[in-house]
């Protein structure tokens, strides 16, 4: 999901597709240059972008500053043809940007895989009347590591 700043100041958010994913920290996404994201973009840069695996164990989210950008480069990099349902003309339609993502902070959470896992903190909990958290969180703080 990604996660963008109305112009009245609350959230936006919207399912996506992440295309890429460099070492220095962007995520690359595809749009239109029209888009309501890519107007609120400009508009603010503040980004999130939350991920859940297939089997609802894991979970993601990233803050950062989104620009939309035209790079011909990249998209031909990034261009697969499951693409043209949303733009028909192909790559090189001019209405396709990008939108680069620049990561500063990532959050994590990995719960126990097995519902036996899960119920068995339920049944703690409920014995000890003490709130059980299960699993592993983290937080990665990008601001405080080398460009």
């Amino acid at each position: 999901m990604l996660t963008t700043q109305t112009r009245g100041g609350g959230s936006h958010s919207r399912p996506m597709l992440v295309h890429g994913i460099d070492a220095s920290g962007w995520l690359w996404l595809i749009t239109d240059r029209r888009s309501r994201k890519a107007c609120e973009l400009s508009q603010n840069p503040q980004v999130t972008v939350a991920f859940q695996s297939k089997s609802g164990t894991r979970y993601v989210s990233v803050q950062g500053t989104g620009v939309v950008v035209r790079d011909d480069v990249k998209l031909r990099e990034l261009w697969n043809p499951a693409l043209r349902r949303w733009f028909p003309r192909g790559r090189r339609d001019a209405e396709i940007v990008l939108i680069a993502v620049r990561v500063t902070r990532a959050e994590y959470w990995l719960v126990p895989r097995t519902r036996l896992s899960r119920v068995m903190g339920m049944v703690k909990a409920m014995l000890t009347g003490k709130r059980r958290e299960q699993g592993t969180h983290g937080i990665l703080d990008l601001h405080s590591l080398p460009a």
